[in-house]
């Protein structure tokens, strides 16, 4: 029941996420702001939950495919074949975006280079990849997923009980965690550093403070 369990958990970590990345984007009211009109920082933040939810699907589905009964006990194997009896309307309708692994391979998760002699692509508007391109194709991206999460959930409801839904794990001692003011120490030294460097090397632009995170904020 562990490799199920764990299996489950992981599916369901990022189907949530998913979930909880479009309620930001609601909360937001993005689907409300016109590309000509919305802000840079508000497209970095819009990107930023669009792409990310590309990436997790992804994930989503090669624990699903790969792993999620070809690699779990076998004494859960018929009841996964009904499961994914049920979801097959869902799962082959994401698969139906023929290129989304691309685009998570080409602009999401690497440098924004494809093929061997490194084209340049700068936005989704650049590929003319079949994969989620606005909103409205994230929103039904999610409804997949979810759907598909709930199928699973409920046919191993008691599983998961048994199991716990929810593992956590506490940081070991001796995990590197910065404080705030190790942060500005680290980041003051390393300025400071690149400050010399620059001078040596008779460059006098400076570094703009005003880039950075507002500390009186957190």
């Amino acid at each position: 029941m562990k490799k199920l369990s764990e299996s489950i958990l992981i599916m369901n970590k990022f189907s949530r996420e998913i979930g909880h990345r479009i309620n930001l984007i609601v909360d937001f009211e993005f689907p409300k702001q016109s590309q000509e009109t919305i802000s840079d920082r508000n497209m970095a933040l819009l990107n930023s939950l669009f792409y990310m939810s590309v990436i997790d699907s992804i994930s989503y589905l090669d624990e699903y495919q790969q792993y999620f009964g070809s690699k779990t006990e076998t004494v859960f194997k018929e009841r996964i074949t009904i499961v994914k009896a049920i979801n097959k309307p869902f799962i082959s309708r994401i698969n139906k975006w023929k290129n989304l692994r691309d685009l998570r391979n080409h602009l999401l998760a690497h440098n924004l280079r494809i093929g061997k002699n490194g084209r340049f692509i700068f936005s989704i508007k650049d590929l003319n990849y079949d994969a989620p391109r606005n909103i409205n194709d994230l929103y039904l991206l999610h409804n997949l997923i979810s759907f598909s999460s709930q199928t699973v959930n409920s046919e191993f409801k008691e599983e998961l009980e048994k199991y716990g839904i929810r593992k956590t794990e506490k940081l070991k001692e001796n995990d590197k965690i910065l404080s705030k003011d190790q942060v500005s120490t680290i980041t003051a030294e390393l300025v400071k550093e690149a400050n010399m460097i620059k001078k040596e090397k008779n460059r006098n632009y400076e570094f703009l403070i005003n880039e950075l995170i507002d500390w009186n904020k957190l």
